[in-house]
């Protein structure tokens, strides 16, 4: 593996489409493998957690659902200790009653992504931004979510305490790539890069 050698730093890759063979070398390259894009199974995905994928990518999209016969990728993902999941919290990826079954059942191994994109007009999937969402020929194709709505999302309407709500978009991505003891805490030895919120949760400043 030569290309992107020193750079990618995590995939994300369908475990019932990789081998064994293919998960242990990119593994041994030190880049973390997270489960998304993916019709697995429950056991399809317990078994790749066994085998070190140690996240999942936007729980609920494009994957494999929650289904009282079938588990799939959701279910494994509540229900595995250990792997790390991320979620999108713009209201249109996952609804925000979504969100608080998720949280409510995997705590603080659930963190923030934002999966935003821009405008793309050329190609064969072209984003077109519609209010505050992409779609690609009139289906949801992207997020426009930043940091800071995230947080407020979470506080205003899944219910998550402010502080835990800044955790899920800092420390705990920091905790998967290996960073949490450098970055995602305001403490001594970590590095000061900080953001200022007002009463409304509103980025107003950007401290470094």
């Amino acid at each position: 593996m030569t290309y992107g050698k020193g750079v990618i730093k995590m995939i994300t890759l369908a475990p019932e489409h990789c081998s064994d063979e293919m998960i242990n070398l990119i593994l041994s390259e030190n880049i973390i493998i997270s489960a998304g894009h993916s019709n697995a199974t429950y056991e399809e995905a317990m078994s790749g957690f066994t085998k070190g994928i140690a996240a999942v990518t936007h729980l609920y999209n494009a994957m494999s659902p929650l289904h009282h016969r079938e588990p799939g990728l959701v279910g494994a993902a509540m229900n595995d200790d250990k792997v790390m999941v991320s979620i999108i919290p713009d209201g249109y990826h996952v609804d925000y009653a979504a969100i608080s079954i998720a949280k409510s059942i995997i705590k603080e191994r659930l963190f923030v992504i934002t999966d935003a994109v821009t405008d793309t007009i050329v190609g064969n999937y072209q984003h077109i931004l519609m209010k505050d969402k992409y779609e690609a020929a009139g289906i949801l194709s992207g997020s426009a979510l930043t940091m800071t709505t995230a947080v407020q999302n979470l506080v205003n309407h899944v219910g998550v305490e402010l502080g835990e709500a800044i955790r899920m978009c800092s420390l705990y991505p920091a905790r998967l790539m290996g960073l949490d003891s450098k970055l995602g805490k305001i403490e001594k030895g970590y590095s000061a890069k900080l953001v200022l919120l007002n009463e409304q949760n509103e980025a107003v400043k950007i401290l470094e």
